[in-house]
């Protein structure tokens, strides 16, 4: 090996919040897998204020099960307020960011807002906690794949060059992960075709401390203004407020320089009739509106492309870092997996698998929400034309908002993938659906908890017993059958799956149940939500990263049927000894 190359499990190129997240898991799922991050910028973080703001239901329960929330709720806004004013300063109904309202079925019921220069701070130290560091500023300058070696060698050659001494170097790795963004150089270097369009439309975001007699000025607000679009209000952390307004033509041409000053200006005329004065800018931007995705999210399963790496959007509806999470977490565990050779290498064919129609869907809202948010109805408006812009924008963000709180995000089921199980349904819950946060209390002390607080993302998967009665009328299948089957005990051993038990009232003691036990609440809502009939019991299976793999009815041979399941994506540890 030359002296200037060096090997490594994986490689992430790009530093953001999604590739810090993606380094992250992977060091903390461990099984010696070895991960570097490098990227080019020279900064330790992002030195501007701007960018990515808020993180939505879903995300925060993600990030509750990657241990990441507590520190992150420490720093936030927690915003449970939404606000729309036309352009009269009316306060109107069930328009603009309402559908925030209605964030229920989640502890996070809020959006929680935290920019994010102070939210990358948080996910470097947590991966330096696992000694993983950034590697700054280093540029990935070439990729060269050897697709005749095995995917469990060191098959990608990575050229990287030291920006400051222009040095070059090579990393070997199994798996590279490009998450350096909408001008991704993982993707140009892999010539992956990045389709879409880019629009004329162009934003103004200006991130300050403000004076002003807008009546509700720390919430989630919208101003219908005639001359600057659907105007973005925002509360952010320490006090701060982003304010946001379509950069028309008559703004460009307004000004022969449009500078801070200039945004401030029209910022100033954008919440009009309310006052505005800046305090203090701490940033500001022009941004462009577009909606792209990459034709392929990996490459062979050996490369993959995270967040705006493999599509990009408007942040109209302030979706791109919770989709850029929603891909790291779902990809992360798989990898894991199969690095650490828990997993058959074909769960990795999955990640695009889920991840693009849930992309493509949000693409498709985007498009029409950015057109509304300048005043103009989208392109494929079928309805009246003279239709009020604003009005639609409420129906289009209210029929979107269980979406975009990622709580009904869900991954359909196809012939093609085992992850999504084709075992019956359990009342409103199905395979491939969000698996509900439910309110549990710890045996003994009785001290609440939540089942997201008991089932953290280790890279595991998580079988819940929910018995029927106490420990000894479970009528499924008896404890001892399941504790005794070979290949679900050596599952455990290896940190394949996790055992949990849910009783649904209260006893003395909890000896004798499978892995950790809790009891459900006195009103039984953790029964009822999962559709477990409280005179039969039932089992769910929650993937690591907290959606149904599936629901197992009592009428089944449960220890058969966990097998079978098991096999069908993770290595068969007894098959492998009878060989």
């Amino acid at each position: 090996m030359a002296q200037n190359e060096s090997l490594v499990d994986v490689l992430i190129v790009g530093a953001g919040p999604v590739g810090l997240i993606t380094a992250y898991q992977l060091a903390r799922f461990g099984g010696g897998v070895s991960v570097r991050i490098v990227e080019k910028s020279p900064r330790p973080v992002q030195d501007a204020y701007g960018r990515a703001i808020t993180l939505f239901p879903r995300t925060s329960e993600m990030l509750d099960q990657l241990d990441l929330a507590d520190e992150l709720l420490q720093e936030a806004f927690a915003c449970r307020e939404t606000a729309a004013y036309n352009s009269r300063g009316e306060e109107v109904n069930g328009r603009g960011w309402s559908f925030m309202n209605q964030m229920k079925d989640t502890a996070f019921d809020f959006p929680l807002v935290l920019r994010q220069k102070y939210q990358e701070e948080i996910y470097r130290k947590a991966l330096k906690r696992h000694g993983i560091e950034v590697e700054a500023p280093v540029e990935l300058v070439g990729v060269d794949i050897d697709n005749a070696a095995s995917s469990s060698c060191h098959s990608i050659t990575a050229t990287v060059q030291d920006a400051e001494k222009r040095v070059l170097g090579t990393i070997k790795c199994k798996r590279l992960i490009g998450a350096d963004g909408g001008r991704s150089s993982v993707r140009r270097l892999l010539s992956i075709p990045f389709e879409g369009t880019t629009s004329e439309d162009k934003w103004v975001r200006v991130d300050g401390y403000v004076r002003t007699d807008l009546p509700k000025p720390r919430t989630y607000c919208s101003i219908e203004s005639l001359t600057h679009g659907n105007v973005l209000w925002v509360g952010l952390d320490r006090g701060a407020t982003r304010i946001g307004y379509a950069f028309t033509d008559d703004r460009a041409n307004a000004y022969a320089e449009f500078d801070e000053q200039a945004a401030i200006t029209e910022a100033i005329a954008a919440v009009k009739p309310f006052s505005l004065e800046f305090e203090q800018v701490e940033w500001w931007t022009i941004y462009t509106v577009g909606q792209r995705v990459a034709r392929n999210f990996s490459v062979n399963n050996r490369v993959f492309l995270v967040g705006d790496a493999c599509h990009t959007h408007s942040s109209g509806a302030a979706q791109g870092l919770n989709t850029g999470i929603h891909d790291t977490v779902n990809l992360s565990w798989k990898l894991s997996m199969v690095l650490r050779g828990l997993a058959l290498p074909m769960l990795l064919d999955t990640y695009e698998m889920e991840r693009r129609p849930n992309v493509l869907k949000l693409i498709r809202y985007d498009a029409d929400i950015s057109r509304l948010m300048t005043n103009r109805l989208p392109e494929t408006w079928q309805g009246e034309p003279t239709a009020d812009v604003n009005e639609v924008l409420g129906q289009i963000m209210e029929e979107a908002g269980t979406f975009s709180s990622g709580l009904s995000i869900a991954y359909e089921p196809t012939i093609d993938n085992p992850l999504v199980s084709s075992t019956q349904s359990s009342g409103q819950l199905k395979p491939g659906m969000r698996a509900p946060d439910i309110p549990l209390l710890k045996p003994g002390t009785f001290e609440r908890t939540r089942l997201i607080r008991e089932t953290p993302n280790v890279g595991s998967f998580y079988v819940v017993f929910f018995v029927a009665g106490g420990l000894q009328g479970l009528p499924m299948a008896s404890l001892q059958t399941i504790k005794q089957s070979k290949l679900l005990n050596e599952y455990i051993i290896n940190r394949s799956i996790t055992n949990l038990t849910i009783l649904p009232t209260k006893v003395p003691s909890v000896y004798g149940s499978l892995g950790r036990a809790y009891f459900d609440i006195e009103t039984q809502t953790g029964y009822q939500r999962y559709g477990v009939n409280l005179d039969r019991g039932g089992i769910v299976v929650i993937r690591p990263d907290g959606w149904i793999f599936a629901l197992i009815s009592v009428d089944t041979d449960v220890t058969r049927e966990l097998e079978s399941l098991f096999r069908g994506i993770l290595y068969d540890p007894l098959r492998e000894c009878t060989q």
